[in-house]
């Protein structure tokens, strides 16, 4: 929509209005808050809902993202983002309100520490353009988001970014019907930290009944016990200088905090000399505290799921080479030792044995110690997780699909591989962004992202993303590589040698 064509509006439940801006065809809403600005008191607490209002408020610009770094940042980079993060943003169709159309909302990765739902790869306007109500979600990162305060819990409860993603799902259940969404069609969908943020929420008994489907990309699922959580504040605390008590990090100037993080999580053997351990790759997860987490989520799922199952359908499936996005990039993947592998798989509980067996799986060419480490911890952060998801999708929800990315990218001589995120650009139709073009290259193919596009749209408007269930036997996935192909499940021997360890 261009010239003097009037900005849309909608109007909420509650009385007050929100006026957002045309993307062509497309009623695009940025910065709808869902809670209160988390600062001062409410920094640390539980999300506050926002209050009603009357009249009109803007919604055409995007919220600050959460307080976060710059990916490559250095000793001196600025600080990025606010605390008035807590916000949602709409694209959706022209449509009247209780449309009853279905309802996507996005939950974005970054390692519990960065990200932004603001990022152009995740313009959701070519999913409004399928007749889809498009939601994404903000939610507080780093350690205001995931650091635990053991003893300080009626301050500072656990897990506070799920407690937010939870505010913004039960937002998106009692707003939704303004742009013409229908609450009861409504599919989470996240990738890497978000796709494992869904996994615990969709083990909580406060989130049954907020979502209909779920699609679960490389959900990354580990979490931190309360000894790891414990040493993750001990460790941010003596980077930025201060005690590692609630009262001390509060007050902490806050570029000593992020840069803090920033460091654990770009130095191994920084979080390894501060006590994090080898299998915490970013040194700040959700946690299982016992009260908003009672369990790690796959454990979580299996109990919740049993003894309530879930009238819930499942997409989830991986990238076959994941862990190339951080051990190809700087060329880490040439510098890594035997030592390293086995210091990994020791800290996993994966059998020596077992290290030589997957390295006996993978082509020759791909056996040196860099590449099994890639292997394995793409087996454990990643691909596992995500097979253990669709086993257990397909015992007690409603109905499962899985799926493996495996296009190789172009980039980084080619090496890059079917990398962590590198299926995004495709699912969102945004393969032009910088973003898109740095993790496929100038010239990927369109007919893939159309696939994949199509795949999850589909998934939303009926549970059917267009191939056989899992549990075919033997369980099936949906193969997407050069071309899609259907195809029973990749590696069964590689994925058993994990049976008993996640």
């Amino acid at each position: 929509m261009t010239g003097a064509t009037a900005a849309p509006t909608v109007t909420l439940p509650h009385g007050g209005q929100l006026q957002g801006a045309w993307d062509q065809a497309v009623r695009v809403f940025r910065g709808v808050r869902y809670a209160q600005a988390p600062r001062g008191a409410l920094r640390f607490a539980a999300p506050v809902p926002v209050p009603p209002w009357s009249g009109v408020r803007d919604a055409a610009t995007f919220a600050p993202m959460a307080p976060q770094l710059a990916r490559a940042a250095g000793a001196e980079a600025p600080p990025l983002g606010g605390a008035d993060c807590l916000a949602a943003n709409v694209w959706a169709p022209p449509a009247e309100p209780g449309a009853g159309l279905p309802v996507m909302v996005w939950v974005h990765g970054g390692g519990f520490f960065r990200g932004a739902a603001s990022e152009p790869l995740y313009d959701g306007a070519a999913f409004a353009r399928q007749g889809v109500v498009f939601v994404s979600l903000q939610y507080r990162l780093g350690i205001d988001g995931f650091l635990h305060f053991e003893g300080e819990e009626h301050a500072a409860p656990a897990n506070r970014g799920l407690l937010d993603l939870l505010a913004g799902l039960q937002w998106v259940r009692d707003h939704i019907a303004a742009w013409g969404g229908d609450p009861a069609r409504v599919t989470v969908f996240g990738q890497s930290a978000g796709a494992g943020a869904l996994a615990c929420l969709l083990g909580l008994p406060a989130a049954r009944g907020l979502v209909q489907r779920a699609i679960l990309q490389s959900p990354s699922v580990a979490c931190q016990t309360l000894h790891e959580a414990a040493a993750a504040r001990r460790a941010v605390a003596a980077l930025a200088g201060v005690e590692p008590h609630l009262a001390a990090l509060s007050d902490a100037p806050q570029p000593a905090v992020l840069h803090a993080v920033h460091r654990l999580a770009s130095d191994p053997a920084l979080r390894l000399r501060h006590g994090l351990g080898g299998r915490n790759f970013f040194p700040l997860r959700p946690v299982v505290d016992g009260r908003v987490l009672a369990a790690p989520p796959l454990q979580a799922l299996a109990q919740q799921w049993a003894a309530h199952p879930p009238d819930l359908q499942v997409l989830v499936g991986c990238n076959a080479d994941e862990m190339r996005l951080y051990h190809v990039p700087g060329g880490a993947i040439d510098r890594v030792t035997e030592a390293q592998v086995h210091s990994f798989a020791h800290e996993v509980g994966f059998p020596g044995s077992a290290v030589e067996a997957l390295r006996g799986m993978l082509p020759p060419a791909q056996r040196s110690p860099g590449e099994v480490l890639c292997a394995l911890q793409s087996d454990y952060y990643y691909r596992v997780p995500a097979q253990r998801i669709a086993a257990l999708a397909h015992r007690w929800a409603r109905s499962a699909h899985g799926y493996e990315f495996a296009w190789p990218s172009p980039q980084w001589r080619g090496r890059l591989g079917a990398a962590h995120g590198v299926e995004l650009p495709f699912v969102f139709g945004n393969l032009h962004t910088a973003t898109g073009q740095e993790l496929t290259g100038a010239a990927p193919p369109a007919a893939l992202s159309q696939a994949l596009h199509q795949g999850w749209v589909a998934f939303a408007r009926g549970g059917d993303p267009g191939w056989a269930p899992y549990g075919a036997a033997p369980p099936a996935v949906q193969h997407f590589g050069d071309t899609a192909l259907y195809a029973p499940h990749p590696q069964p021997a590689r994925f058993a040698l994990w049976d008993g360890l996640l």
